[in-house]
């Protein structure tokens, strides 16, 4: 058990951050802004909802502590992935983890951390889109979320949606009904009945078509008609949830609150530009900025600016019931 008595110097108080996926997870400890220990792992997080999950997020987060070190700590927050609000199972997850680390204990929707390193604790937009997508927007005196449906239903504008397009390009070429495409080869080789078989059966499916994501982009960048097409209607979807988060904080030519960017799809040149210029042609006169921090820096922020009227917003809109 991590033994964590709680500190009297306000500057060596110590809060560790987890940023807990689905196939990795990313740490830190921090004594006031000092980060004293960062650690980057492949342990995976299961749903606060999945049978058995609490046990099991106990233990990763107790490994996960232990190569930090640098305890005892005050608080722990754990920012997870996929949660869209924080019910009784959060909830009681937070409880558990609490009492067996017998110090504070924040569960929060990872995008919460996200948007406080990007934004800090001010109004904008954030924006993310890697395996999926998601906006998250806020102001004075609400917030709004747009997307972060998962792949079935939603995912507009993200990885997963662009590999997913290039995929459909590539197999009605295959079978006659589109045009020709370079990414018939790159995409489906010279076996495209094993290529989707394999898909199908994979345990990883979703990251898996995501991760066809920068072959589309070679691809629009190397000329290829379709794979522009494709990357012109993802980023068309993604500035239609960015459009419509300005509309609903009352900015809608973003005039006023900044645009934030995150997620491996904004690391490539032609997909940010892309989203960029049709942000211009809707009338957007800001820019869409980089973040200020990772979302490390956001779960410190999240814990030291509880009190602030945007982080109060932000931690509320995705609680579906009161602790």
């Amino acid at each position: 058990m991590i033994e964590a008595p709680c500190r009297q110097r306000a500057g060596d108080h110590r809060v560790v951050v987890l940023d807990a996926g689905k196939s990795t997870v990313r740490a830190a400890v921090f004594a006031g802004e000092r980060t004293l220990a960062r650690h980057d792992g492949n342990e995976g997080f299961p749903h606060p909802r999945a049978p058995g999950a609490q046990q099991i997020v106990i233990d990763q987060v107790q490994h996960v502590l232990r190569r930090l070190g640098h305890g005892p700590y005050d608080l722990v927050v754990l920012a997870t992935t996929g949660v869209r609000a924080i019910g009784p199972a959060e909830l009681e997850l937070q409880t558990a983890l609490a009492r067996d680390l017998e110090c504070e204990v924040l569960v929060e929707n990872d995008v919460v951390a996200a948007y406080l390193g990007a934004l800090g604790p001010h109004p904008g937009i954030l924006v993310q889109a890697g395996t999926g997508s998601l906006v998250l927007g806020a102001c004075d005196d609400r917030t709004v979320r747009l997307d972060g449906w998962g792949h079935v239903v939603g995912d507009r504008g993200s990885g997963f949606a662009l590999g997913r397009a290039g995929l459909r390009a590539a197999y009605a070429a295959v079978d006659g009904t589109g045009s020709r495409t370079a990414l018939t080869e790159m995409l489906t080789g010279t076996d495209p009945e094993q290529v989707i078989r394999d898909l199908y059966a994979s345990p990883t499916q979703i990251r898996d078509v995501a991760a066809l994501a920068p072959i589309v982009l070679r691809a629009a960048a190397d000329g290829d008609g379709l794979a522009r097409d494709a990357v012109i209607e993802v980023a068309s979807q993604l500035v239609a949830l960015i459009l419509a988060a300005g509309r609903r904080l009352g900015d809608p030519h973003l005039s006023r609150l900044p645009v934030v960017r995150t997620g491996g799809l904004f690391a490539d040149d032609l997909f940010a530009g892309t989203v960029t210029r049709l942000l211009q042609e809707h009338g957007v006169v800001g820019e869409l900025r980089g973040a200020a921090a990772d979302p490390l820096e956001g779960g410190r922020l999240l814990a030291a600016t509880r009190d602030a009227t945007i982080t109060h917003l932000l931690t509320s809109a995705v609680r579906s019931e009161d602790p």
